[in-house]
């Protein structure tokens, strides 16, 4: 059983994306190494046996996952989620609860409550618990409810999916195959794609083992740890409610309005920006450092005030950097053969983040855009290698901060400059 997910969460956090960490680390970081062994045990049941790898460094013991990034089928860590928090009341309720209105007979409270077994070592069955777990089946659409007379009879949900057609099953299977690996909350679909597999086997005898037909160029598996955090930011967007933000241990709670979420989808990094009551400015955190977040109050019309004022914050930055500053005219100059190199051109419009594209001559492109931190465009100007060329950057002079790292890496590694 997992009953406390935070403590896996950050070990599958180091472990999955660090992949360098030892057991005394873990304990440097607050853990009893007893705590670690647990814990690392609770990650087994749910992990394929070679998910976890160990490297042994000097006399240290490090772990570190190896992931096929090919393969979408499975999010191994997206299973530790799913079985986080249930406890045996839950897990024999719902079998029980379902086996006795599987004939299709509605029933109360109470003769579901007589036909419970009460021969069972692990849990015991009471009018009050049960009424929770019925509520819990209801919410979660497992069951619906008609009313007789005072009575309340509970049975089965009626088959949502009865009316489709096997094709359109299939059909809504590969969409969700796609959109789990690419919306920044991908739980809900993998949990339903999970179900939807199991139900055309059961009901429908149709296995659906077959490889996925999508193949994703920066799919972060690692996001679905986070997503109950992100799916509170982003209720308490939609909803205009203040949220009380706790981030590491031993730091004070940030009373924070919501505005956004932001999604790098190059990184996988996930960031709330908000405005700070405390601070009274605009800030930004990641939602991966994000330890609890706790819906408040909905806005004040001053709150809202405050909201609308700051919505387009970003307008002027690349990713979420540099919020308070002014912002700064950047000047990129792209050298390519317009014949064979076509791709560079149709990635500057499309990553380009709307910025101005103009044609010197042949083979040569112009790109212009205002941010207030220059410096987050650093590491896609280098992703373009020799073709492309900083002119200009405002006070930034990233163009240097480029030369610079590039000579570093020429006297870090001798071979370069033997080329």
């Amino acid at each position: 059983m997992i009953r406390d997910y935070e403590n896996i969460r950050r070990i599958l956090r180091e472990i999955y994306i660090y992949g360098c960490f030892t057991k005394d680390d873990y304990i440097e970081m607050g853990f009893s190494g007893r705590k670690v062994d647990k814990e690392q045990q609770r990650i087994g049941v749910y992990l394929p046996d070679k998910f976890i790898k160990k490297r042994r460094i000097n006399k240290k013991v490090i772990q570190y996952c190896r992931y096929n990034i090919s393969d979408s089928t499975n999010n191994y860590l997206a299973e530790t989620y799913r079985n986080k928090s249930f406890t045996m009341l839950d897990l024999l309720s719902y079998f029980y609860i379902l086996q006795i209105l599987g004939d299709g007979v509605e029933r109360t409270l109470q003769e579901i409550l007589e036909e419970m077994p009460f021969d069972n070592a692990d849990v015991e069955f009471t009018k009050d618990n049960l009424r929770v777990k019925l509520d819990e089946l209801l919410e979660n659409q497992f069951l619906q409810t008609k009313r007789d007379d005072r009575n309340v009879r509970y049975q089965v949900a009626d088959d949502i999916w009865e009316g489709f057609l096997d094709e359109e099953l299939l059909e809504l299977l590969t969409y969700l195959e796609f959109i789990k690996n690419v919306s920044p909350v991908e739980m809900p679909y993998y949990f339903l794609q999970r179900r939807l597999k199991l139900y055309l086997f059961s009901e429908r005898k149709i296995r659906t083992d077959s490889k996925s037909p999508f193949q994703f160029k920066h799919n972060h598996i690692f996001n679905s740890l986070d997503n109950d955090i992100l799916i509170e930011c982003l209720s308490a967007i939609r909803a205009k409610y203040s949220l009380i933000i706790e981030k590491d241990v031993g730091k004070e709670a940030i009373a924070a309005l919501p505005i956004k979420v932001i999604h790098d989808s190059t990184y996988g990094r996930q960031y709330l920006m908000f405005y700070n009551v405390g601070r009274q400015m605009i800030n930004g955190v990641r939602i991966d450092h994000i330890k609890k977040v706790k819906i408040g109050e909905h806005f004040t019309k001053e709150e809202m005030d405050l909201v609308e004022v700051n919505l387009n914050f970003d307008d002027f930055c690349w990713n979420m950097s540099g919020i308070n500053e002014d912002p700064q005219d950047v000047i990129v100059r792209f050298y390519f053969d317009e014949k064979k190199e076509e791709f560079i051109l149709n990635r500057l419009i499309r990553e380009g983040h709307n910025g101005t594209i103009s044609k010197l001559k042949a083979g040569v492109y112009e790109y212009r855009i205002s941010l207030r931190d220059p410096k987050e465009i650093i590491p896609w100007i280098r992703s373009f290698g020799e073709r492309a060329q900083v002119i200009s950057s405002g006070d930034f002079e990233i163009e240097k901060t480029i030369e610079e790292d590039w000579e570093k890496a020429v006297n870090k590694y001798e071979a370069l400059s033997r080329i």
